[in-house]
């Protein structure tokens, strides 16, 4: 599904050109659960950004279902990030006007999914997070662990094949974060490719698969 090689980024920080990502190389299979743990600054939401077409290397290739990413046009990566790929941020990114099955909605409206449709899948992912009963609730009457399965049933409604999730547990206690990793299993239980950026050991060896980063290199670890 993934394929990366050598992928380079740089940033300029003041006078200094930074590299985010050093001649990354990774491969991600269909169906895997794979967790990328590194420090702040290593290159782990770099990364994540890249795969989740958010953002572009400045050198080396990444395929994405075996077709090199810059032979899509805008509209095509448009429609893999609202359709293909499901996003988890670790600040919940909900909209705290609306209310949880409204910021569930949301994909599915800039996807010109119709109404009829758009109501099923939405009341289909709460359900599958738990959240049935606080559909009507907003953001700020929600926990944070609550918060965070509002913002996976944003993930699921589009029903990706992948899913990105950027430090997911990182806002939450300890048993919320065993929570929200339950329902993680469930989901690469039913199928979903998982990709897990964390900077917690006990949340990466939860996985299939470990990868570290550092300085923007990427290491294998034996599970």
């Amino acid at each position: 599904m993934i394929d990366i090689r050598d992928l380079c980024k740089f940033y300029t920080v003041g006078d200094e050109r930074v590299r985010a990502l050093d001649h990354a190389t990774m491969h991600i299979y269909p169906h895997e659960f794979v967790s990328v743990i590194g420090p702040s600054g290593s290159g782990k939401s770099t990364l994540m950004n890249i795969i989740g077409c958010l953002d572009t290397a400045d050198a080396g290739s990444y395929l994405l279902d075996g077709v090199p990413i810059e032979d899509y046009t805008e509209n095509e990566l448009a429609h893999i990030r609202n359709r293909k790929i499901g996003f988890v941020f670790q600040s919940f990114n909900l909209i705290a006007k609306m209310s949880a099955e409204e910021n569930v909605e949301l994909p599915l409206i800039y996807g010109g999914v119709p109404r009829a449709e758009r109501a099923r899948r939405v009341a289909e992912a709460l359900e599958r997070v738990g959240l049935s009963k606080r559909a009507k609730h907003q953001p700020t009457e929600l926990s944070g662990g609550q918060q965070q399965r509002v913002a996976i049933a944003r993930a699921l409604v589009t029903r990706p094949s992948l899913i990105l999730a950027d430090e997911p547990t990182g806002n939450l206690d300890s048993h919320t974060s065993a929570e929200i990793m339950d329902i993680f299993h469930e989901l690469h239980e039913q199928g979903n490719t998982i990709v897990l950026i964390t900077h917690d050991n006990d949340v990466a060896k939860q996985a299939r698969r470990i990868v570290h980063i550092l300085d923007g290199r990427l290491s294998e670890v034996s599970v």
